[in-house]
């Protein structure tokens, strides 16, 4: 399998939310990346609770790289 087609995936714990894996996963950038866990998951968007072990597809994440920073002394 090629990078370009593998994906993550996180099973769904008891009374698991969407929002609730992004804040799980993602952290503090939950709040940028909902929206695309809710678009690779277009089943579950309706749904308030998962159930139990079901399969969620993780977006990628690529704000993983450091942004280059500012030096305001040497």
């Amino acid at each position: 399998m090629s990078p370009a087609q593998y994906q993550r995936t996180i099973l769904a714990i008891q009374n698991d939310t969407l929002d609730a894996i992004a804040y799980r996963i993602y952290a503090n950038r939950s709040i940028d990346m909902l929206p695309k866990l809710i678009e690779s998951n277009p089943d579950y968007s309706p749904i308030a609770l998962l159930p139990t072990d079901a399969v969620v597809i993780l977006p990628n994440d690529h704000a993983a790289v450091a942004a280059p920073s500012i030096k305001l002394w040497d």
